[in-house]
């Protein structure tokens, strides 16, 4: 960490020269390394670093705005979500996951619909970092043709740990995929309701192997659950 104010501004004008670099590559490290820094002041200086030509320079802009957990630049990031690169779309999910704050949410709703399954994936696992205010986006994502974006929803709503998302959770261990039905076990598992143990039981007759041993595993944590 530096602690002259004299070389603090010398690297900040370093970051600032690379940013005009000739090379993508060396545009999106000073990216980075603006984040590393962690004063909100230089979310101006990223903002417009959005505009790079290179999508790997405006990945690493985003992804540095998101370690930065400005509020204030939940606007921007909601227009690069209209990016025309995937990759950059993905990163804005992320970023507005890092920043965490339900403030963030009606920007990832934005991106629920995007036509990249793994930008949708992203949006889930954003959305379960923020908590219970996330809940019906991800009720929603449950329904997505991708069998990835469901397992991040499914993912997501364990980890948050409402009783809201049961119903939504049960209805998944019907699923024709079997790391839906095992992502579903899980989540069951870790709400800890002891109305879910018959369910948890019945899967125990899976047909796979990684779900039945899932549901062991849900059942132990809901048993954990009732002797504390």
């Amino acid at each position: 960490m530096i602690h002259n104010p004299a070389y603090q501004q010398m690297v900040l004008n370093t970051f600032c020269t690379a940013l005009e670099d000739a090379s993508p590559a060396v545009r999106a490290k000073a990216a980075e390394a603006l984040g590393k820094i962690g004063d909100v002041s230089i979310a101006p200086i990223l903002i417009k670093t959005l505009k790079d030509t290179a999508p790997e320079v405006r990945h690493s802009a985003i992804q540095a705005l998101g370690q930065l957990k400005d509020e204030a630049s939940i606007p921007n990031l909601l227009a690069a979500g209209q990016d025309s690169d995937n990759f950059v779309r993905q990163g804005v999910a992320e970023a507005l996951g890092i920043i965490g704050s339900e403030v963030a949410i009606p920007a990832l709703l934005k991106l629920i619909e995007d036509a990249n399954n793994d930008v949708r994936k992203t949006v889930a696992e954003s959305l379960g970092k923020i908590g219970s205010e996330a809940i019906p986006a991800l009720l929603k994502l449950l329904e997505d043709a991708n069998y990835d974006v469901r397992k991040s929803a499914a993912d997501a709503l364990g980890e948050i740990g409402s009783e809201a998302a049961i119903p939504a959770l049960l209805k998944l261990i019907e699923d024709p995929n079997a790391e839906i039905r095992q992502a579903s076990a899980i989540a069951l598992g870790k709400l800890g309701k002891e109305d879910i143990i018959p369910v948890l039981i019945r899967l125990l007759e899976d047909s796979n192997a990684q779900v039945r041993e899932s549901a062991v595993d849900a059942l132990g944590n809901v048993a954990q659950y009732k002797v504390a």
